[in-house]
């Protein structure tokens, strides 16, 4: 997958499968996609039990000067999950670090970048710099820790 936007390494997990430890480096980038809408807002609320009416119904969120309901954030960030188990082979998020800086609306399309900033060789751990960009504007940005597990 190629994406122009971004410039920089992209990951071919499609044709490659996902990346052992020994074969991440520093500014490796990884990327997802996704454009979640009203559907899967719904079914959010119902796995999380959030209700709040900024992100359930389109008349309050224009009450607020928004054109439609707002994505939740903890939506978005299992994006950062999907970065991890779709790219790395036997890793799990240790630490997510994630500050909201602009919402983005319902079926507003979300990219997201993670760019590898840290090799830890004793932990096997890997620290990412997220960057969420709805419509080019930078929505959320942090850092992920993931660990990568050995076998017994």
């Amino acid at each position: 997958m190629s994406d122009h936007r971004w410039g920089a390494d992209v990951s071919l997990v499609g044709a490659l499968g996902p990346v052992r430890f020994e074969e991440i480096h520093v500014g490796r980038v990884f990327h997802v996609s996704e454009r979640f809408g009203h559907s899967e807002m719904d079914q959010f609320a119902a796995l999380s039990g959030d209700h709040s009416a900024i992100h359930t119904d389109p008349e309050t969120a224009k009450r607020f000067g928004f054109p439609d309901r707002l994505q939740y954030g903890f939506l978005l960030t299992s994006l950062l999950s999907r970065i991890v188990g779709t790219n790395f082979e036997h890793a799990v998020c240790a630490a997510v670090s994630l500050d909201f800086v602009k919402p983005a609306i319902a079926g507003e399309h979300v990219d997201v970048r993670a760019e590898v900033t840290q090799v830890q060789e004793a932990m096997r751990s890997v620290v990412l710099k997220i960057t969420m960009l709805s419509d080019r504007d930078v929505i959320a940005r942090g850092k992920l820790t993931t660990v990568f597990l050995t076998a017994l």
